[in-house]
């Protein structure tokens, strides 16, 4: 592997069909045994483990607060010397990077631990299901999500430096592992300590194995290992991070704490319950984030050194992309994940339609942004409205238990997509827009506007044609798919046939293959 150390030097074709690539097929990987897991889980565990599950990811997911959006600061400022190719100012960012994600680890676990004392009133009456000693449980939990961030800055300096795919092999090995572990042990021994012991172990092996790729891959590391920052550099990451803590922490309380607010009014079954769904929607957005996670810092690289026309440009082409799988994934979810619920885990598990409605708007509403967000925060808009989203928290704070006392789940659904309308999903784009694209954000909101139009009816149609017909689930289930397949993607495709954004998405895939077939070639 001698070949590829020191800072990448392949195209962003190349790299971003490797990333993607690699992404897809892990993703893939990754999902089937994440069913097969899950319904082992099911099997041989109580639905009140799911609640729990769900309730303490959500509990430290809210404590991540103290990664300050540091993360996204740094990966930033390590686009510009990754791009000319400066060794010591990359190791000087990341020495930086390293220090301050062990203070944040300590400071996870040391707030985690805080928690353990108020753990009663999370869970007031302990379900006769769960017979292990809850604080136990709360700890694994703790001890694996305080551990990851001893090694996420190295993971970072692959993704920025577009070599994901050696991020996502290495996840996937341990991942295979961990599961067959996990899968075996809920089999042989019906213990979710050791359900619990099995993820922390493998996961911790991964970490250490990518430290090692990271240090094998990049030795200039080790040369400037007490390489300092430059002033000017550190001066910016921490303004930035200054303004992603505000968004941060607006972010995490509009995302992680609805498990919580769901917990105090229905308590842990109807968590367990919604959980399932929740991980519908955590598979194919993971699917999806494969394809546009893998080309930021190709983004990036426009963003920094192409024309404004070549820009607005790459966002027109993103933009559709982004908004038709999104919209496509939303229409699918609504229209088959109960008769996927019912075929895979049984009726019992089944939520009303509603309840998936609600979900697949939140779903497309942050997946829209992503090519928004993507463009925001490579151009460096770091400060532009991150007082908003503490607005967006609160609100959804707010609503949700005013709408969850009336409506229970779909209200609380219900708020946190009110939230989002009235606040950053208008504002981010008008930034974009006004201070990147240099372009009037009119222009974004009736590109929009017409899309959520199309969508809205083939939406609309899919849905119609497909309760027109009841055959057993299974049969169901195909026809629907297939409904879904053929309905909306026809209804859009014609729509935008002869765009110069549709143009651009077939030849990205052309050059691609191209770009592939050469360096296989060489």
């Amino acid at each position: 592997m001698a070949e590829i150390k020191g800072i990448n030097t392949d195209s962003r074709t190349v790299n971003s069909f490797r990333n993607i690539g690699s992404g897809l097929i892990s993703q893939i990987v990754q999902t089937v045994l994440g069913f097969i897991g899950r319904t082992i889980f099911i099997k041989y565990l109580a639905v009140e483990y799911l609640g729990v599950n769900g309730l303490f990811t959500s509990i430290l997911s809210v404590l991540a607060f103290a990664e300050l959006g540091v993360g996204s600061a740094f990966i930033y400022s390590l686009y510009k010397p990754l791009a000319e190719k400066k060794e010591h100012v990359v190791a000087a960012v990341l020495n930086l990077y390293k220090n301050v994600y062990v203070a944040i680890g300590v400071t996870v676990f040391v707030l985690g631990s805080l928690v353990i004392p108020f753990l009663d009133q999370l869970i007031p009456t302990k379900p006769d299901a769960i017979v292990e000693n809850i604080t136990v449980i709360y700890l694994f939990f703790l001890f694996n999500a305080a551990s990851s961030y001893f090694f996420s800055y190295k993971v970072s300096l692959l993704n920025a430096d577009q070599r994901n795919y050696i991020t996502t092999v290495n996840y996937l090995i341990f991942y295979v592992i961990q599961n067959v572990v996990q899968i075996l042990v809920l089999v042989i021994y019906k213990d979710f300590l050791y359900y619990l012991a099995a993820q922390l172990i493998l996961q911790f092996l991964s970490n250490v194995s990518i430290s090692y790729l990271v240090n094998r891959y990049y030795p200039f590391l080790k040369k400037f290992k007490k390489e300092k920052i430059d002033p000017v550099i550190k001066k910016e990451i921490i303004s930035n991070a200054k303004a992603t803590l505000v968004i941060k922490i607006g972010g995490i309380i509009v995302n992680n704490t609805d498990n919580i607010i769901i917990n105090y009014f229905s308590g842990l079954v109807l968590v367990g319950l919604a959980s399932n769904y929740n991980l519908l929607i955590a598979i194919i957005s993971a699917l999806i984030l494969q394809v546009f996670n893998n080309i930021t810092s190709s983004i990036a690289q426009i963003n920094a050194v192409e024309s404004k026309e070549k820009q607005y440009q790459t966002f027109k082409m993103v933009n559709l992309a982004n908004l038709w799988i999104y919209g496509f994934s939303a229409i699918c979810f609504i229209i088959l994940s109960n008769d996927f619920i019912v075929l895979w885990i049984g009726k019992e598990y089944v939520l009303p339609v509603n309840i998936s409605l609600m979900l697949a708007i939140n779903f497309f509403m942050v997946g829209v942004q992503g090519t928004i967000w993507t463009f925001k925060t490579t151009y460096g808009f770091f400060n532009q409205g991150k007082y908003l989203v503490i607005i967006t928290a609160l609100l959804n704070l707010l609503f949700s238990f005013w709408l969850g006392s009336e409506y229970g789940l779909f209200g609380i659904l219900m708020a946190t997509a009110i939230a989002r309308v009235v606040t950053n999903f208008w504002y981010d784009p008008y930034i974009v827009f006004k201070l990147g694209l240099k372009i009037k954000g009119s222009i974004y909101l009736k590109r929009f506007l017409i899309f959520l139009g199309l969508l809205l009816i083939s939406g609309y149609v899919t849905y119609y044609v497909s309760t027109q017909f009841n055959f057993s689930v299974l049969v169901n289930l195909m026809f629907k798919l297939l409904l879904c397949i053929m309905i909306p993607n026809t209804i859009i495709l014609l729509a935008y046939r002869n765009t110069t954004e549709m143009d651009a998405i077939k030849g990205i895939f052309r050059r691609s293959y191209l770009a592939v077939v050469a360096k296989i070639k060489k």
